[in-house]
């Protein structure tokens, strides 16, 4: 092939892959998205995921395939992400319960969590709140404090299973307030929601987006959040801090994860568009409704965050000796 030919073809393959679109080029993404939902369909965590699935198809034209993949304590989910390919493509949800707490409490993991992903982007944050039967003689975390104190046996509490967010919550609780209790692990919250309705339970800390419908339905009374702010979504209920239990605030949280060797220029284009793209009125508006309050971070941000509530709850289970055997 001659000068002039190689020049023409050089010119010719640079004209095409200028009109090329911009995913042809290899931009990312330049193909479907999957964002793993470690837990059934229908719960806060699957809401999270499809608000994230709306940013990105709006951000990039590209779907993101929500897929359920249940089981372990949302072990399975993140096991199948862990060995992804490590290409931006695979994402999960994940949160306070399953990537902080899960590790600090259950020993013998098939896989390290922590070391395993990678925070990409924050979506949202919610309140735990502190409920009792309509029926149960406590209108107030003082009266519930006191009742437990003169009480000659332990009060029971539910909750959606051991070493999650609110079990540790609750063992918060109880080390703050010097109290004795009795712990009733459950398979899912609603159980534990339905045996407080009951009064099988004296009371519980459950995720706010479950509850709100038993609170306005009248069949649970809220004595608190656990947040260091009032709910939107309940203006006139106490935070723990005002109810006169010092030095409590807890909030849970959901986010996006990827393997933890994903590209860094995709961690924070990811990060960036995601918290960018959760900004959006609409969006906001879809947060709020889902019973979130909007908290956007990018991946810095979230990373922050993450080390820092790592490092909070491990001391608390260490303090309220919660450690448990993965499987048992």
């Amino acid at each position: 092939m001659d000068r002039r030919t190689l020049l023409k073809v050089i010119g010719s393959a640079a004209a095409l892959s200028w009109n090329l679109p911009a995913s042809a080029q290899g931009t990312f993404p330049a193909k479907p998205l999957r964002i793993v939902v470690p837990y059934t369909a229908g719960g806060v965590t699957d809401v999270a995921a499809r608000i994230v699935g709306d940013i990105l198809f709006r951000k990039y034209g590209q779907p993101a395939v929500i897929e359920n993949r249940a089981g372990g304590s949302g072990v399975i989910g993140a096991q199948y992400v862990a060995h992804a390919p490590a290409d931006g493509y695979t994402l999960i949800v994940g949160g306070l319960g399953g990537n902080v707490i899960l590790p600090v409490t259950v020993r013998n993991l098939p896989l390290d969590i922590k070391a395993s992903f990678v925070p990409v982007a924050q979506v949202a944050e919610f309140v735990n709140v502190l409920v009792v039967a309509q029926s149960h003689p406590a209108n107030s975390v003082a009266e519930l404090i006191a009742y437990a104190k003169r009480s000659p046996k332990p009060l029971g509490y539910g909750t959606n299973g051991l070493g999650t967010s609110s079990h540790l919550t609750t063992e918060l609780f109880a080390l703050t307030a010097g109290l004795s209790l009795m712990h009733a692990p459950y398979k899912g919250s609603n159980e534990a929601l339905v045996d407080t309705v009951n009064g099988n339970l004296d009371f519980c800390f459950s995720n706010l987006p479950p509850v709100l419908p038993l609170l306005k339905a009248g069949k649970l009374k809220a004595l608190a959040v656990t947040s260091s702010y009032r709910s939107r979504h309940l203006p006139n209920v106490m935070t723990m801090g005002e109810a006169g239990v010092a030095d409590f605030s807890v909030t849970s949280w959901l986010g996006i994860y990827g393997p933890s060797k994903m590209p860094a220029a995709i961690v924070a284009q990811l990060g960036k568009d995601i918290s960018d793209g959760l900004k959006a009125p609409d969006m906001q508006a879809k947060v709020e409704a889902a019973g979130f309050e909007p908290r956007p971070l990018d991946a810095d941000a979230f990373a922050r965050l993450n080390e820092a509530e790592y490092a909070r709850w491990e001391g608390i289970a260490r303090k309220a000796n919660v450690s448990l055997e993965f499987g048992k």
